[in-house]
């Protein structure tokens, strides 16, 4: 029987050419080399009662999402509210795949958006740590492989101060989208939130409003709070409070 040879690894990333290329795309995006950040926190939904009426800058936050769709949905909402050019990252072979159009719905222009795939994770942690530290960029976003073993994707203690560095650094605001899970590890992230879907439109395919459950599990100066009822109203580009929830 003749000998097997190994498959070599697949050979990681060329970094110092991708950081020029998402440089020089960045900066014909927004026409300049730095972004003039708006300090104001992003908004989330009028009755929640968050600290300063919405989510810091500079800052990252994390969302736990019963499935994709309406992960991908509010992290779309929040980065579009960032007002400029942001990066979605997605790792692994089966990440979170960002589709433009779809997202456009929450807001999020594709011309404001720069997908990356980066097979490794390692890859994909330092390219979210380059974006977030570049003051051009106005928020980014890491989407692991939603189906792999979470623990190919483990964001230790030490990886999220790294990232939060990087975005008080730059300025801009960051986002760990993941699957919810019952224990989620300790991170450096100043909000963890859970969002689940209340009906068939929830994930942003249907051709309704749609309608999640929001909770926020812990904020960094603040409480906890929800689970809310919220409905994302795509023709006012804002997000509304259920009254009775």
């Amino acid at each position: 029987m003749p000998k097997t040879q190994p498959v070599p690894d697949r050979p990681s990333i060329d970094q110092p050419a991708l950081l020029a290329a998402l440089r020089a795309r960045v900066i014909r995006l927004e026409g300049a080399g730095r972004a003039a950040h708006d300090t104001a926190a992003i908004p989330v939904c009028d009755g929640l009662g968050l600290p300063g009426g919405g989510l810091a800058r500079a800052t990252l936050h994390e969302i736990l999402a019963a499935e994709p769709g309406c992960g991908a949905a509010f992290a779309a909402v929040l980065l579009a509210r960032s007002g400029g050019t942001v990066l979605w990252i997605g790792a692994g072979t089966d990440a979170l795949t960002a589709w433009p159009p779809g997202l456009a719905r929450f807001g999020l222009l594709p011309a404001k958006l720069i997908l990356l795939r980066a097979e490794r994770w390692s890859d994909a942690l330092w390219a979210m740590e380059e974006a977030l530290g570049c003051p051009a960029v106005a928020g980014a976003l890491l989407a692991p492989d939603w189906h792999a073993d979470p623990a190919a994707a483990a964001l230790d203690l030490t990886a999220s101060r790294r990232l939060q560095l990087a975005a008080e650094a730059g300025g801009g605001i960051g986002l760990l989208l993941r699957p919810d899970m019952a224990n989620p590890p300790p991170s450096a992230a100043a909000s963890r939130w859970r969002i689940s879907a209340l009906n068939a439109a929830g994930a942003g395919h249907g051709m309704g409003d749609p309608c999640w459950q929001l909770e926020l599990l812990r904020l960094r100066g603040g409480r906890p709070g929800g689970p809310w009822a919220v409905t994302w109203r795509a023709a006012a580009g804002r997000m509304e409070r259920d009254a009775a929830a």
